[in-house]
């Protein structure tokens, strides 16, 4: 297996590697991995922020910053609010007072109307005054934010998603073949099924941020597929002869390298987000980071076996799959050079 640094080559020209040995095995395991996702999500319930469930929002003015955010949280949570969320607000070089301001969102406890969430906004004022003293602390402003408009970014968000999945499988199945269409859909899924999941079973907040985010995992997946299922058609039109599993064996090895590249940069810049991002930018990029790795996986193990299931079925079924001509004229422009290690040598005494 080759290595280098300079033009960051990392697999042979040559390299082949029968990735379709184990498609029963990595398929049962997908399988495995979405159930259990499913029931984490099922049992633990999505960790709903403010976004969705309401609160309150409350603009706390520190004079001469003699208190720091840190200070600030632990004096919130000693106020007995589990969920909330302290941000910085407003321009640092627009203050000539050498005051700091900070926004300290209360999410809304489930079951609890909008009164009860002001009394307990009351309480953490109260609490806060009480450890730092009025003369520290300004309230400046007390808001209370209605989750309604979050229930319906959310609606909007999942029918996104189903709107674009529905798009892909319509658009893989008249690009390529039938035969692609489910497995590119139901990768996705499984993509954001997993990811949904393991941010569950940490319990990070599901914010709109985390739709963004998901609906960014659908785009990048398909993305990666794609490149397998235009290599997989390529290779059938070079080499018909070929067997179906030998095809996708070879296409997956030629992108093994795009595929890794690509993948690690993206893995390396949201590492770097993850870590000193905070706040939504932090959501974000853990929940990309998921995806990015579940879904390079899904684009090899996922959708090309699921591509064979659905060959093997059509064949039994007499469907008949395009022919090798009608796939090199779709493949190869006018201007089209085969790879160099399938061309012909011209003898010198011909040229």
């Amino acid at each position: 297996m080759a290595f280098k640094i300079g033009n960051i080559q990392v697999f042979p020209h040559n390299y082949f590697f029968d990735f379709m040995k184990w498609r029963k095995v990595t398929v049962g395991i997908s399988i495995v991995l979405v159930a259990v996702s499913l029931l984490i999500i099922g049992i633990k319930g999505l960790n709903y922020s403010i976004d969705f469930l309401g609160g309150a929002e409350i603009q706390v003015n520190v004079l001469n910053k003699s208190i720091t955010r840190e200070q600030l949280h632990e004096a919130v949570g000693k106020a007995g609010i589990n969920h909330a969320e302290i941000t910085t607000y407003g321009s640092l070089a627009a203050r000539k007072d050498n005051s700091e301001s900070y926004i300290v969102r209360m999410q809304r406890e489930k079951g609890q109307d909008e009164s009860a969430t002001t009394n307990r906004a009351d309480k953490l004022v109260s609490s806060l005054k009480a450890e730092f003293g009025a003369e520290k602390i300004q309230i400046a402003s007390i808001t209370n934010i209605s989750g309604k408009v979050g229930k319906e970014d959310e609606y909007k968000g999942y029918m996104a998603l189903l709107l674009s999945c529905i798009g892909i499988l319509i658009y893989i199945a008249f690009r390529f073949d039938s035969r692609f269409a489910p497995g590119a859909v139901l990768c996705l899924v499984h993509n954001v099924v997993i990811a949904l999941g393991v941010m569950t079973l940490f319990g990070r907040p599901f914010t709109t941020v985390s739709i963004a985010a998901f609906l960014t995992i659908v785009g990048y997946s398909i993305n990666d597929t794609v490149i397998v299922y235009d290599r997989i058609r390529e290779t059938r039109s070079l080499q018909p002869k070929m067997s179906m599993i030998d095809v996708v064996n070879r296409s997956i090895s030629q992108t093994m390298n795009r595929t890794i590249l690509t993948s690690t940069t993206g893995i390396l810049a949201l590492l770097v987000l993850s870590i000193l991002g905070g706040g939504s930018i932090e959501d974000f990029a853990i929940t990309m980071l998921v995806g990015i790795v579940v879904g390079t996986y899904s684009s090899i193990y996922v959708a090309a076996p699921l591509t064979l299931m659905m060959d093997g079925y059509l064949n039994k079924l007499g469907w008949k799959k395009k022919d090798a001509k009608e796939l090199a004229k779709e493949v190869r422009p006018k201007d089209y050079a085969p790879p160099i290690n399938v061309r012909k040598k011209v003898p010198q005494d011909k040229k």
